[in-house]
């Protein structure tokens, strides 16, 4: 059970200050889930993990984003995304290209999923 001395050892504006660095502002996931410190923090720690790995450049790791707010249909994540990856300096032309393939691979599941359905329905 969660008790408020739990709480006040979770940093929520120390939290916030982190993801405002990143993304430009707070998005509105993590200002709703501040209200409950200990999900903020366990939500926080897992993006975190992924903001700070070098693996990949932040403008890729944005664009993978973007490519999967739109496979997902998700305007409020790709409105997020687009906006951080223009801060990394992502032209129109590349925001476009990663929405485009976000939904390519949305078609192509749907299509490869119902393809093999036809494919086993006809040869009954």
């Amino acid at each position: 059970m969660n008790t408020a001395h739990e709480n006040c050892e979770i940093n929520v504006e120390e939290i916030l200050e982190k993801i405002n660095s990143y993304f430009g502002f707070v998005p509105k996931i993590f200002q709703v889930l501040s209200e409950n410190p200990p999900a903020l923090k366990v939500y926080f720690d897992k993006v975190e993990v992924m903001m700070v790995d070098d693996t990949l450049p932040p403008l890729t790791k944005e664009f993978v984003s973007i490519g999967a707010a739109a496979a997902l249909g998700s305007p409020h994540c790709l409105n997020t995304h687009l906006e951080v990856a223009r801060e990394f300096g992502a032209t129109n032309e590349q925001l476009l290209l990663a929405i485009i393939l976000g939904t390519t691979i949305t078609e192509t599941t749907a299509l490869s999923k119902s393809l093999r359905v036809y494919d086993e329905f006809k040869n009954e």
